[in-house]
């Protein structure tokens, strides 16, 4: 038996070390992010998973809080080791996982990359040892769509700049270089350019419109963190305090669990969805307590002098938390127009069974926020400083995880509450439970809670989900969410409801192919167009997906999809459609892998929009909307130059089916300054990497 376990090992382990850190980390988005509808940031996810490859986290020494916290676990296979741990002591293997209900051998071989029974103690040697010993990494990637969109056009004949055009180039460009010694210390820099942003000259003398900078270190004695420059805060479940990732609803039924950790590394390219300055934590005994400073600018849109009194306070309609483009004349008039100073303090105190917290931070904008008084946001935030506290809670008893957060906002002193709940109520059977109560009035400026949307305002809402093993080859999983906004909200002039249904079923009756089914139907309330007087109707969309994997041989995979979108409003039905085919060529010991897609889709209008994930490289955003009838291509080629040295190149091809009733050249895709004119509209990455060990 031993002998056999030992066999399997060796053969998973080859395999798994047959692949690239590349390879596994792109594997692990692609499968991970497909099953949630959320925008998420790439750039932080890539860069989560790359640490944990660096430095895997030790099942036998990790406790709830790490374990909870690892993006490639589930909060019920964190659940199940914690409880196989404390009745049979520690794992002699990684394989020792599977006899837990929620590892399959291929769950292991997925996640064997970022796990351990083993950790390296801490040795923090001189300056030139960790230079020479640590890992650079330099990354740059430029992007180009042809053709040009209209405010380019614009921009070479116009003779009036002020006039709205973009000030720059249509090529996207972005270098970063990151630097990290183990667990213990990092540090980078990110710059970016957008397409349409100028690179030098008037508008960005320095050259690349974005940087950013950050230094992190952490677990070093009794220091738990320390970060300089620019750097994430994220707290409990997310309602008082969140900067950095986080998911909704998805077929990652423990995703409505956020499991925030206090400061960390900012690594993304999202501009002004982070704080700047300084923080630090440390832990003594029990108790980990830090504090943390932010000065910055971030854009928004401030009133000019002729739309104000000269002698009132500075004013402003909106804060972009995460905005960051600078293409014209108004969009650069918003950029830095506000600073934004925040102080702030956390104590987290551990429990045998758990932990419990508390965060407080104070805001202060050198503007003042006034929103367009609509009906809609007539409870929003308005003024240029709030003080918002929270108390969080996390507790692991057998099977049984409960969490959950309380937060005050010193505007109208509203009240937002999360409580939830994970149990495995049987070997294949595991349930999740989320409650939710949001004050209209809560002010959702860096907060991130759950809910049907990521604001935590003016909701309330029951979420239930489960997943249940059948059998050796069938996976049944879904959720119910039932929410409520007692206030009106955008696009809908009263108090409204709705409710989500989302199930899945999954065969896999071998290691070559594996399938899918999946239904979603939600309903919502919204206020029904063309009227003089609004009513709500309820919209229902319905959603169909069957999805193929079938590895044809080692090295070479095939993919295929279907799905329909069906949307029900004021007794009207429109339809929506995808097809598509996936290859994907990656052969055992090649430096040359390709990734391929033809697809098709037709949509009888927007709200039919299908999403799918596409191959990019590592870091860009591979979301993609079908909010059309015609034919979509894309394909990744990766090329291994040498050892560190890796270059992705990606073509895409969009065409549009043209009406019977249309010229091809008074056909247009897209609005605004993003129109293109014709049919086609193409794009070209480069991305390339080099890597020192």
């Amino acid at each position: 038996m031993r002998f056999k376990l030992w066999l399997l090992l060796t053969l998973i382990t080859g395999f798994a070390i047959g692949q690239t850190e590349n390879e596994t980390v792109n594997e692990f988005i692609e499968r991970y992010i497909e099953n949630t509808s959320d925008e998420v940031d790439i750039q932080q996810f890539a860069s989560d998973l790359l640490f944990y490859i660096d430095n895997p986290i030790d099942l036998n020494k990790a406790d709830a809080q790490e374990l909870f916290a690892a993006v490639f676990l589930d909060g019920f296979q964190s659940l199940e080791i914690i409880e196989h741990r404390n009745k049979f002591g520690d794992f002699i293997s990684v394989y020792e996982l599977q006899v837990l209900p929620s590892f399959s051998v291929a769950d292991i071989q997925e996640i064997l990359p970022f796990v351990s029974l083993t950790t390296s103690a801490i040795h923090i040697a001189d300056a030139r040892k960790i230079w020479k010993t640590g890992r650079h990494q330099i990354l740059s990637l430029a992007e180009l769509n042809t053709p040009k969109a209209k405010g380019n056009l614009l921009a070479d004949t116009l003779t009036d700049r002020s006039a709205s055009h973009y000030t720059g180039s249509a090529l996207y460009n972005n270098l970063r270089y990151r630097f990290d010694y183990k667990r213990y210390i990092s540090f980078g820099a990110n710059m970016e350019k957008d397409a349409g942003e100028a690179f030098g000259g008037e508008q960005n003398p320095a050259g690349y419109d974005y940087y950013s900078f950050y230094f992190a270190a952490r677990d070093i004695g009794k220091l738990k963190t320390l970060n300089l420059g620019d750097y994430q805060a994220n707290f409990g479940q997310g309602l008082t305090l969140s900067t950095g990732l986080a998911f909704g609803k998805s077929s990652i039924i423990t995703a409505s669990k956020r499991n925030f950790n206090g400061f960390g590394a900012y690594r993304s390219l999202r501009e002004n969805a982070y704080l700047r300055g300084g923080a630090v934590a440390l832990e003594l005994g029990n108790i980990t307590s830090g504090v943390f400073a932010s000065h910055k600018k971030v854009d928004g849109n401030t009133l000019g002098e002729e739309e104000r009194d000269p002698e009132a306070p500075t004013i402003t309609t909106s804060i972009q938390e995460d905005g960051g483009l600078h293409r014209t004349p108004s969009e650069l008039a918003d950029k830095d127009a506000i600073t934004d100073t925040q102080i702030g303090f956390y104590l987290d105190y551990k429990l045998p069974f758990g932990r419990i917290g508390t965060v407080n931070y104070l805001r202060k904008l050198s503007a003042r926020l006034e929103p367009n008084e609509q009906p809609y946001n007539q409870f929003n935030f308005r003024g240029n400083e709030y003080f918002k506290n929270g108390l969080y809670y996390d507790f692991v008893y057998r099977n049984v995880n409960i969490y959950g957060e309380v937060s005050h906002s010193s505007f109208e002193n509203a009240i937002a509450q999360v409580h939830g709940a994970l149990v495995s109520l049987h070997r294949a059977i595991d349930v999740s439970f989320v409650y939710r109560n949001y004050d209209k009035s809560f002010i959702t400026l860096q907060s991130n809670g759950f809910g049907e949307s990521s604001n935590a305002s003016n909701e309330n809402g029951f979420y239930s989900g489960f997943q249940a093993q059948l059998s050796n080859r069938f996976t049944l999983l879904g959720y119910y969410d039932l929410f409520t906004s007692p206030w009106l909200r955008f696009g809908a002039d009263a108090p409204s409801n709705g409710n989500d249904l989302w199930t899945e079923l999954r065969y896999k009756p071998s290691r070559k192919w594996q399938a899918y089914y999946r239904y979603r139907n939600e309903t919502k309330q919204r206020n029904q167009s063309g009227e003089n007087i609004n009513r709500l109707i309820h919209i229902t969309t319905q959603r169909h997906r069957l999805h193929l994997d079938y590895t044809v041989r080692k090295g070479i995979e095939l993919r295929n999809r279907v799905e329909v979108s069906i949307v029900d409003q004021d007794n009207k039905t429109s339809f929506g459609s995808l097809v598509y085919q996936d290859i994907i060529y990656k052969p055992f010991g090649s430096r040359l892998q390709l990734k391929g897609r033809i697809a098709y889709s037709s949509i009888d209008q927007y709200e039919n929009r299908i999403y799918s994930f596409e191959p990019v490289p590592l870091y860009d955003y591979p979301l993609f909307a079908h909010g059309f009838s015609g034919l979509r291509f894309a394909a990744l080629l990766r090329y291994k130059v040498r050892t560190g040295l890796d270059i992705w190149f990606r073509y895409a091809h969009t065409q549009h089916d043209v009406p019977l009733n249309s010229l091809n050249s008074d056909y247009s895709i897209g609005s605004g300054m993003q129109e293109t004119r014709g049919n086609i509209k193409q794009t070209y990455t480069l991305q390339v990497r080099y890597l020192i060990k």
